[in-house]
């Protein structure tokens, strides 16, 4: 709210004391402004300034309205009105932003109702907050797209009609109220993601998709391109599916790309290719001394005891004493510490033979 300075004496007519609250000119400049005429510029406010007001109205379970946003607007002045009187340089924005935080931040009400661009656009930012999108990405067009959407879908649902039998009584048919703002504030921003930057996937997506990419490399599924990671992120983030159900998904092509697992990949449904490694994991990390997190299905060790022809699945994998002993005698196991050490020893031994006095 932007309200220029008036300059007002001390006291009204009949010397009655004008009361005062801090408010921001034009410039954000602090000014003092005489609570009468805070009250009255709620005519005055501007959009982004009634999408505050149904911002907290939403958040408290309360369907917006020009009533109830006037009868907000005079309570914010009030307490205003109060930090000012304690020396508090509060202006009505700060006030509503303190009666905000205490407020749940969701979505309170979500029964049939009517929507116009300033409520929508609250309803829009609230969960967009709640799922961690970038509102930026939003045009004035998209806004005015989804105020369209959920207005629309919002009076369909709880809908009353009256229908003309053949009989040529009147039957009434009654839409059930199965609408709900905030799922489908949800649903129409993870429409609107864009997929192939995953640095503009909403942060809700970006958690999820750590979890993706860990399920498709412990599954050795590496021909998926960006875009359609991202969109499995967005899915698992919108409840849309879950990480049982994209293990499910991709254990078809685990078991065709590794056939010697294939019972036990049928036979473990929540477990992953790299679950089922793990001992040849732990064989690696110890005789090769590398870190196990560093270890992965690519892995030239790990492969060729997974899976010794490849695809074609005829070759059982090696027990675990031969793999152990493969490990061993590999050209990476001379420069591990173990390898030196026993080097070392068996030089020490060989010269104490021979006589030199070590």
């Amino acid at each position: 709210m932007a309200i220029k300075d008036p300059v007002v004496p001390s006291f009204g007519p009949k010397g009655k004391i004008k009361t005062y609250l801090w408010s921001t000119d034009s410039k954000g400049n602090l000014i003092k402004v005489e609570m009468n005429t805070a009250k009255k510029s709620f005519a005055t406010l501007g959009h982004n300034d009634r999408v505050a007001l149904d911002t907290y109205l939403i958040s408290s379970g309360k369907m917006p309205s020009d009533s109830l946003r006037k009868t907000l607007w005079n309570s914010i002045i009030d307490g205003a009105v109060a930090q000012y009187k304690t020396g508090k340089q509060s202006t009505p924005w700060d006030v509503l932003g303190i009666m905000q935080s205490q407020t749940p931040g969701q979505i309170a009400n979500t029964q049939y109702t009517a929507y116009d661009q300033s409520s929508a656009d609250a309803t829009l930012n609230i969960v967009a907050k709640n799922i961690g999108f970038d509102t930026t990405q939003l045009s004035d067009a998209d806004r005015k797209s989804f105020a369209d959407a959920i207005s629309t879908e919002a009076k369909n649902s709880g809908k009353v009609t009256q229908k003309v039998t053949s009989t040529g009584g009147t039957e009434t048919i009654v839409t059930p109220t199965t609408f709900d703002a905030k799922v489908f504030a949800e649903n129409w921003l993870w429409s609107k993601v864009n997929l192939p930057d995953a640095a503009k996937l909403p942060t809700k997506a970006i958690a999820s998709l750590g979890d993706v990419k860990k399920i498709l490399r412990n599954n050795g599924i590496d021909y998926l391109g960006p875009a359609e990671v991202n969109k499995l992120a967005v899915d698992l983030a919108a409840g849309k599916t879950n990480i049982q159900a994209l293990n499910a998904q991709y254990r078809p092509d685990a078991i065709k790309n590794y056939p010697q697992l294939a019972q036990r990949l049928q036979d473990n449904p929540d477990l992953t290719v790299m679950d089922l490694a793990q001992p040849a994991v732990a064989a690696i990390a110890k005789w090769l001394e590398i870190d196990p997190t560093k270890i992965d299905l690519t892995n030239p060790y790990l492969d060729k005891y997974l899976r010794p022809d490849g695809i074609t699945g005829k070759q059982s994998t090696p027990s675990m004493a031969d793999f152990i002993t493969t490990l061993k005698n590999s050209p990476d196991a001379e420069k591990t510490s173990w390898a030196i050490d026993g080097a070392r020893s068996a030089a020490t031994g060989l010269a104490r033979a021979m006589g030199f006095g070590i």
